[in-house]
């Protein structure tokens, strides 16, 4: 009777040696949105190894069965190392420092060992971030996050997220699109370029981008006229549970 198999991945510092994993081949990684508790089928390669990371969060824990996966080890950076010799379609669980655990419908095949970048909705985990946003009075908290993100760094507990689904409706006749995203336990930041369409100045202001769920609008330069063609960078904080789709 084949058994499930559950690894706690302790931290390991891979070095590339004679006999030691070889890490998948330099690529772009492939981000799959997942939400937690989701299952997504991903071809894997059967003849190199596999890179498995969870955007914001670390995995902690590989569920399989028994002679599925042929090696797996956690990288220093959170992410996991999977090899397997499957020739047939086979499920494993993932679980997170966050308290994630997301579903691995693998389908193997020979080719180049893939890297996999799983994006989930964080908002609401994370402890360390918890803390750091409730250590001060909420205007406080707004405050001190602008200032963090102008000054390059972040607050315990944040992380970056790649870019997936991040709208923002600008004014008319400006255009908005994200380009970074970073995520606490129940606040989100997203950076928008907002570009003038439109043949004439615009008058610009804060206010011309709330909406339902912002709680803070930043510029990152001060700013009142926007040229024809030009462009600026616009922050929007926002409460987690605005952060899927449009606002």
């Amino acid at each position: 009777m084949r058994r499930n198999k559950r690894h706690s991945l302790p931290a390991l510092l891979l070095f590339v040696c004679g006999y030691g994993i070889a890490a998948p081949q330099a690529q772009n990684a492939t981000v799959v949105p997942l939400a937690n508790g989701g299952q997504a089928s991903i071809a894997l390669s059967n003849t190199d190894p596999n890179l498995f990371t969870v955007a914001g969060d670390r995995v902690t824990a590989l569920t399989s069965l028994d002679g599925e996966l042929t090696r797996q080890e956690q990288t220093a950076s959170g992410g996991v190392i999977v090899s397997t010799l499957n020739k047939k379609p086979f499920t494993f669980i993932l679980e997170t420092e966050r308290g994630l655990n997301f579903s691995v419908r693998a389908v193997p095949r020979a080719g180049a060992g893939r890297t996999v970048r799983l994006v989930s909705e964080l908002s609401g985990t994370g402890e360390k971030a918890a803390g750091w946003e409730t250590s001060s009075p909420y205007e406080a908290t707004l405050v001190s996050l602008s200032q963090h993100l102008m000054g390059g760094t972040l607050p315990e507990g944040w992380y970056e997220l790649p870019v997936t689904r991040e709208m923002l409706t600008p004014p008319p006749g400006l255009q908005a699109g994200a380009e970074r995203v970073w995520i606490g336990n129940h606040l989100k930041v997203v950076r928008y370029r907002v570009t003038n369409r439109t043949t004439s100045a615009r008058n610009v202001s804060e206010s011309d981008f709330w909406q339902n769920g912002i709680r803070a609008v930043m510029f990152a330069e001060p700013a009142r006229t926007l040229m024809a063609g030009g462009a600026m960078q616009v922050y929007i904080i926002s409460s987690g549970e605005t952060s899927r789709g449009q606002y």
